[in-house]
């Protein structure tokens, strides 16, 4: 196994396997979020794509790749540095391997992927302050502002504040001074970009939510990105807001969750 500089389409054909090719499409054009490892990289028969803690492993099975994965990736230090990590592999080999190595540690489950396509897209009246994520904000005095950079510098998929607000979306409820939640783009491609969103517990069920998932929408609408939402199969109150928001399902999917926290 080695790893090779960018996401090509001999490698990353062994990964069309996963519903998340917007996530693809993303490393693909920006390979400095990911990193890429293959058995041969004249003619990849084997491909692992790792996104900071997300894994895709897709290509006949390999006995070395195991190993290489488990020794050379999945170091010490980077257990230290991630806390869990999430697997996306195709075919009952690869699970069963990565099962056996983590025992206790792993555990199935499912998440599902929503869509929407640009246009049409009405934003909806409100009692609050909704604000754009933009320099302005970040260097104002209002209150819990790291919720906002640790989200958008968490997910991996930006190299610095400057880089989101070149190419990304994002869009802070602002009640009382303080930032109490978050609307933020992360995996954005030429055409796509996924939305996150957490809103703090004693602002919820208010309709931030949906608020400010319209206001996104608009400005994704505007630029005519399609948009992408993942959350798990049974989060419901995460299905119940996209579903409001005209998001529809495109998929449900397997994942392993290993928790090294439990290999302690």
């Amino acid at each position: 196994m080695e790893m090779i500089s960018a996401l090509n389409m001999k490698a990353r054909k062994h990964l069309n396997f996963t519903a998340l090719q917007y996530m693809l499409d993303a490393a693909y054009e920006n390979p400095d979020i990911s990193n890429v490892y293959v058995d041969n990289s004249e003619e990849p028969g084997v491909c692992i794509l790792q996104l900071k803690h997300m894994f895709f492993i897709g290509g006949r099975y390999s006995n070395e790749c195991m190993e290489y994965m488990f020794d050379e990736i999945l170091t010490s230090d980077f257990k230290l540095k991630h806390r869990f990590i999430l697997i996306f592999c195709e075919g009952n080999q690869w699970e069963q391997a990565i099962v056996i190595q983590f025992k206790d540690a792993c555990n199935k489950y499912e998440r599902s992927l929503y869509h929407i396509k640009p246009g049409g897209i009405e934003v909806i009246p409100v009692d609050f302050h909704i604000e754009e994520i933009k320099p302005e904000l970040m260097l104002s005095n209002t209150n819990n502002l790291d919720m906002i950079t640790d989200e958008i510098m968490g997910t991996g998929t930006y190299e610095s504040m400057e880089d989101f607000y070149l190419l990304g979306i994002g869009y802070a409820p602002i009640i009382n001074n303080k930032v109490c939640g978050f609307c933020t783009s992360e995996y954005p491609s030429r055409d796509a970009l996924a939305i996150g969103i957490e809103i703090i517990k004693e602002y919820q069920r208010k309709g931030i939510a949906k608020a400010l998932v319209k206001k996104f929408l608009q400005k994704a609408s505007n630029k005519k990105l399609n948009v992408y939402w993942e959350c798990w199969k049974n989060n419901n109150p995460s299905i119940k807001t996209a579903l409001s928001c005209g998001f529809v399902k495109v998929a449900d999917y397997p994942v392993l969750f290993v928790d090294f926290g439990e290999l302690q």
